[in-house]
């Protein structure tokens, strides 16, 4: 379990975060950022995306972004300024992943794949009076929340407007000068990373348009709450091994390989919960299957071979992913059947840290993958309520898996 002392470091490791401003673009470069189509300059500090419409999609609308690729962002204050000396359509994208366009094309190339944004937008839209300043769900449900009379107010068209985004936990309010704008509860995105954007809808053929920004800050708040670490970093105090696989700890992670049964195997906590709210960042080591236990229990055959009673969050390195869908063993399986339509199916980063995240309250259960909600599944007869967490190494995982970061909410 967590020390006192790592919990206290912990603890003051998120407080000075949360009272430091963090300048996103240093030395007047565009260095940690990184173009994605169009032109993206800084002069003096000011960033200005520039896109021009070309012959072949003269009747498309057309963005380009610029996304702060050095870090994700879970909690946060982010503050900045834009401007648009002409009308035009921009936009804060935050907790955002850049994912292929849905639906992908039956059986399309690589290089086919057109690939754009899903998370958060805080709108930039200076065409139409009451348009800054709004939430949407850039390729999703749309407006979310319309910008408050009080706010477009204070806005200037040819001038520096200064707006400040705030996102901890499921609220989200953005502000215009300081103005309350817009402001949402919603979950369906808890982390991702930052973009700027360009949009040209109604522009005149070869004139290019832009937006400007500036000053560039954020508070970088981590993940809110009383997270404790379930694994120390040392060793598998806590923890329970479960059948022949083998399940150790290398380099500060816990690593499962099979044993020489190569059969299935748990590492489960010795503590147990009902309620909870948990997230833990795994690695695959190739093929194989996986998971993320809770409300479980084991009991063992003769032969030494686990029989767990529970429900397990998929961990599995298809693309599209069935990583995050959830499934009770030995009784009525898949509770939730996947859906590659889903833009979690897409998100699973191959051969790289990934984050599962489980939330059951009562018979409701909540998943998310790299901070994009998988399932919101309310049980209609829930056979579990209880148990403990276990990682597993399924019949055939051969290739192993990693796990660190193991925190659950209290």
């Amino acid at each position: 379990m967590l020390t006192k002392l790592s919990l206290f470091i912990s603890l003051l490791f998120l407080s000075q975060q949360s009272n430091e401003w963090i300048p996103l673009v240093k030395d007047n470069t565009l260095s940690g950022w990184k173009p994605l189509n169009g032109e993206w300059i800084i002069e003096d500090g000011i960033i200005r995306g520039t896109l021009k419409k070309k012959e072949q999609d003269f009747n498309k609308a057309v963005s380009t972004w610029l996304m702060y690729e050095e870090k994700e962002f879970a909690d946060f204050e982010l503050e900045l300024e834009f401007r648009t000396p002409r009308p035009i359509n921009g936009g804060v994208q935050f907790r955002t992943h850049w994912l292929p366009l849905l639906p992908v094309p039956e059986n399309a190339k690589p290089e086919e794949i057109v690939y754009d944004c899903y998370g958060y937008q805080a709108n930039i839209e200076t065409r139409v009076r009451k348009a800054t300043g709004g939430i949407m769900d850039e390729n999703g449900r749309g407006l979310l929340a319309e910008p408050s009379d009080e706010s477009v107010k204070t806005l200037s068209q040819k001038n520096w407007n200064k707006m400040r985004i705030e996102a901890v936990g499921s609220k989200i309010r953005v502000f215009l000068h300081d103005i309350l704008s817009a402001e949402i509860e919603d979950d369906k995105f808890i982390k991702g990373y930052i973009f700027l954007q360009v949009r040209a809808d109604e522009v005149i053929k070869d004139e290019p348009v832009f937006v400007e920004y500036r000053n560039i800050r954020i508070k970088d708040l981590g993940r809110t709450g009383n997270w404790v670490n379930l694994f120390n970093g040392i060793n598998l105090d806590g923890w329970k091994n479960y059948g022949s696989e083998e399940w150790v700890v290398e380099n500060g992670v816990i690593v499962g390989k099979s044993g020489p049964k190569k059969s299935e195997g748990y590492l489960a906590t010795e503590k147990t919960w009902k309620d909870f709210h948990a997230r833990a960042q795994f690695k695959m080591l190739g093929e194989g299957n996986y998971g993320f236990f809770y409300h479980s229990s084991i009991t063992m055959r003769e032969d030494g071979y686990p029989i767990i009673s529970g429900v397990q969050v998929e961990v599995e390195p298809g693309y599209p992913t069935k990583t995050g869908w959830i499934y009770e063993s030995y009784k009525r399986g898949w509770l939730v059947e996947p859906n590659t339509k889903n833009p979690s199916a897409w998100c699973l980063r191959k051969n790289d840290w990934n984050e599962i995240e489980v939330k059951c309250v009562g018979n409701k259960t909540t998943t998310w993958l790299n901070g994009i909600k998988v399932i919101e599944f309310e049980d209609p007869a829930p056979n579990l309520l209880e148990g403990f967490f276990a990682l597993q190494l399924h019949t055939g995982g051969v290739a192993g898996i990693m796990w660190k970061e193991i925190y659950v909410l209290e």
